[in-house]
């Protein structure tokens, strides 16, 4: 199971609503400070909310960008 703390250097996070088809970036070190580096990222899924629509969502995508001076340009579309 992979922490918020596995993904701080190579991932990006980004909760998905399928209702809206909304995405948003996560902050994984604004996480980190609220919910502790140990914290379990499928554990997180349950408490997404969509900001736009309301709608519960639990997808959530993990996305290998690279070390921080070798960051892939990545964006997630639908």
């Amino acid at each position: 199971m992979q922490s918020l703390n596995d993904l701080i250097h190579s991932f990006h996070l980004y909760a998905v609503c399928e209702a809206c088809q909304r995405q948003t970036k996560l902050d994984i070190e604004k996480l980190i400070s609220q919910l502790g580096p140990s914290t379990q990222v499928h554990k997180m899924r349950s408490k997404l909310k969509c900001r736009s629509c309301g709608t519960r969502t639990e997808d959530l995508r993990i996305v290998y960008v690279g070390k921080k001076d070798q960051e892939a340009i990545f964006q997630y579309r639908r």
